[in-house]
């Protein structure tokens, strides 16, 4: 049984980790292009600065998913706990 909860243990943690990556990769992809936006709108069309559009969408996109990712996700880890435990106590029955 104590095999069974580390391979579940390490699976959560691994798929958790991906997520992280996933949120860093998707950070530094709209730091690097936010500059790139900034300089083509300004070098384009000086007049109206649509750049502050793309730039608002990027940051309640990862507004969102870091809420998601780092406050959200709790209720998976007592729902995995809580999920655990009845398992352990179905099979301390039998």
């Amino acid at each position: 049984m104590e095999n069974n909860l580390e391979k579940l243990q390490y699976k959560f943690a691994k798929s958790r980790m991906k997520e992280i990556k996933a949120f860093y990769i998707m950070l530094t992809g709209c730091i690097l292009l936010s500059p790139y936006l900034i300089f083509i709108n300004l070098k384009v069309n000086p007049e109206f600065n649509w750049f502050w559009f793309p730039l608002l969408g990027f940051g309640i996109s990862i507004l969102g998913y870091a809420f998601y990712l780092f406050t959200g996700k709790n209720w998976e880890k007592k729902k995995i706990k809580q999920l655990m435990e009845k398992e352990s106590r179905n099979s301390k029955l039998l």
